[in-house]
C-alpha cells in the first residue's frame, strides 16, 4: 500500500471508487451505544448480518427518496422483499445502488463503512443464505474486483476486510491557530462509530452528531456524514477538513489557559509525524485490512 502524502496541496481520496453523498447521510449513528435516532427519535434497528450495526429505517427511507441519481456513495450489502405490497421499483430489475431500491422494504445486511463482523449465529434458514452469499461476495473486492482473503478460517472470513486500493488510510500534518504549532492527523477511510478512545480506552464526549473527543489524552474525532470518513486530530483545531472538502468547525468550549499553556495536547503526538508511522501502516496493510485491528495495532505500536 502507498502512504499518501496528505501535505501535497494536490487532492486525495480515501475512497476513490465511492462518491460523496449529495444530502448528508443521517440514517446512522457516530456512536453505536445510541439506542434512538438522534434526527427523528425512532429506535435503531440492527443490520440483519451484523449486530454491532444499527441504521434508522425512517431515515433510510427518507435518502433512499431523496437521491435523485444512481451513483454509488454507499459500500453496504442490502436486500429486499419481493411480496412488499408497497413495493416501488421494478420486481425484475436488479439495483446497483441502494437508491434504485424500494425504500418501502429494503433491510440492510451489513455496512462495509463500518466497522462490524458478520455471524451467522443464531440467523433463520433465510438469513442464512444470505449470509453465505455476503461471505462469498466478500472474497473479492465490490468496489474493484481484487481478490481479498481466500482462505476457509470462519473468524477471518467474518471480519469486515477493507480493499487497501479503495479504503486509502493516511496521515499528515494541520496548523493549530489555537497553540501556534502543527498537529498530527489521521484520515480514516470509513465511519468511526466507537464510543472509546483508541488510546487510553475512556469513554469518549461527544459534542455534536459527528464529533467527539477524549479528555484524557485530548484527541478528536471529526466524521463526514457526506462521505462516512473521519479525521483523528492529536490536539486540537478551529476546523477540519474530509475528503469532500467540507469543513467541520470543532467545538472550542475549552478554557483559554490549557490551549495557551500547551496543556491541552496529546503526550506524544509527534509519533504521527515520524517516518515510523508510514513504515508502520505499509507493514500491516497488504491486500485488505480490518479497521478495528488496524487500529489497534497502530496506537499499540505508538504506545511501545
Amino acid at each position: 500500500m502507498e502512504i499518501i502524502d496528505t501535505n501535497d496541496k494536490n487532492s486525495f481520496d480515501p475512497t476513490p471508487r465511492l462518491k460523496f453523498s449529495p444530502i448528508p447521510i443521517k440514517f446512522i449513528s457516530f456512536n453505536r451505544n445510541d439506542k434512538n435516532c438522534i434526527y427523528c427519535g425512532e429506535e435503531y434497528i440492527e443490520t440483519l448480518l451484523c449486530c454491532q450495526q444499527k441504521y434508522c429505517k425512517k431515515c433510510l427511507s427518507c435518502y433512499i427518496y431523496d437521491i435523485t441519481d444512481n451513483n454509488i456513495y454507499l459500500d453496504v450489502h442490502y436486500t429486499m422483499d419481493l411480496e412488499c405490497n408497497e413495493h416501488e421499483i421494478s420486481r425484475t430489475k436488479i439495483p446497483q445502488s441502494i437508491q434504485e431500491c424500494c425504500r418501502n422494504c429494503v433491510k440492510i445486511l451489513c455496512f462495509k463503512q463500518m466497522d462490524g463482523y458478520v455471524s451467522d449465529y443464531g440467523i433463520d434458514k433465510n438469513n442464512l443464505t444470505m449470509y453465505n452469499k455476503v461471505i462469498e461476495s466478500e472474497r473479492n473486492c465490490k468496489l474493484c474486483g481484487k481478490s481479498l482473503y481466500q482462505g476457509t478460517d470462519k473468524w477471518i472470513m467474518g471480519q469486515f476486510k477493507l480493499c487497501s486500493d479503495c479504503y486509502i488510510i493516511s496521515s499528515g500534518l494541520i496548523e493549530s491557530t489555537l497553540i501556534k504549532r502543527q498537529l498530527p492527523i489521521l484520515y480514516l477511510p470509513w465511519w468511526h462509530d466507537y464510543s472509546m478512545c483508541d488510546i487510553c480506552n475512556s469513554k469518549l464526549i461527544f459534542t455534536s452528531d459527528c464529533q467527539k473527543y477524549c479528555a484524557n489524552c485530548f484527541i478528536f474525532y471529526v466524521g463526514c456524514r457526506y462521505c462516512l470518513t473521519t479525521n483523528i486530530l492529536f490536539g486540537h483545531t478551529l476546523k477540519s477538513q474530509c475528503k469532500c472538502k467540507r469543513i467541520s468547525h470543532i467545538n472550542s468550549d475549552f478554557d483559554e489557559f490549557l490551549f495557551n499553556s500547551g496543556l491541552m495536547t496529546c503526550d506524544n503526538s509527534d509519533y504521527l509525524k515520524s517516518v515510523e508511522f508510514d513504515n508502520i501502516v505499509k507493514g500491516i496493510i497488504d491486500k485488505y485490512f480490518v479497521p478495528s485491528s488496524i487500529l489497534g495495532t497502530i496506537f499499540k505500536e505508538k504506545n511501545k
